[in-house]
């Protein structure tokens, strides 16, 4: 086509729209956009609708003639002479009025879809605002007990001490919290502050530097 290579021309129909209105809509049966070039040089211009295509056919590409259809378009006809009189006037002030009506009522409702739009993200703000305080409250309250744990059965080890089994970990939290799940990532983070290091060998993970009491503290007195 107008001697462009296959991959030319699959680049040249990627353009999507109209390279003069910008539609995206081709108006031609096919869908497809034409493949626009000048009948002087041969060189390709891009691609137009049927609209704009016909356009510049019909202008015959002369740009004089663009441009006297665009000053045209410009000029205040409203002081010709068949403009004149009571009637026209009459009309022309409806068909204003009509426009600004039909301009107002597409702003409308273009405010009311973006008032949807807010209110849509407004819900969507509060669900994560919610949803960030409820995992910052998780977090404290995490951390509140991971603290109390530490504090009543855990203490640091001098080195060389025996290494506790990750395993007798998780079973001391879940004795201590009445079987509740132990916040993994808190406590990990609480363990290495205290001087705990985490291992793994070919019997599984364990911890280093870290000694578990066997009774809380407090329970020989009770």
């Amino acid at each position: 086509m107008y001697g462009l290579t296959l991959e030319q021309t699959r680049v040249v129909r990627a353009v999507g729209a109209c390279m003069i209105c910008s539609s995206t809509v081709s108006g031609f049966e096919s869908g497809i956009f034409a493949v626009d070039h000048c009948h002087d040089s041969g060189v390709v211009r891009g691609v137009l609708c049927q609209s704009c295509n016909f356009l510049l056919g019909n202008a015959r590409d002369e740009v004089d003639v663009l441009l006297a259809a665009i000053k045209y378009l410009l000029k205040d006809h409203t002081s010709e002479p068949w403009n004149q009189g009571k009637r026209r006037r009459e009309m022309v002030a409806e068909r204003k009025e009509q426009r600004l009506t039909a301009r107002l009522e597409r702003t409308e409702s273009a405010l009311e879809t973006a008032e949807r739009r807010v209110k849509d993200l407004e819900a969507v703000l509060a669900e994560v605002a919610e949803d960030t305080a409820a995992a910052a409250w998780r977090r404290a309250r995490d951390a509140d007990a991971v603290e109390r744990f530490i504090g009543e059965r855990i203490s640091p080890a001098p080195r060389g001490s025996s290494r506790i089994q990750a395993s007798a970990l998780r079973t001391a939290w879940t004795d201590w919290a009445g079987g509740a799940s132990c916040p993994v990532q808190s406590l990990h983070e609480a363990l290495h502050k205290l001087g705990g290091v985490q291992r793994r060998s070919s019997t599984g993970r364990y911890w280093d530097g870290i000694a578990l009491r066997s009774i809380p503290r407090g329970s020989a007195e009770d």
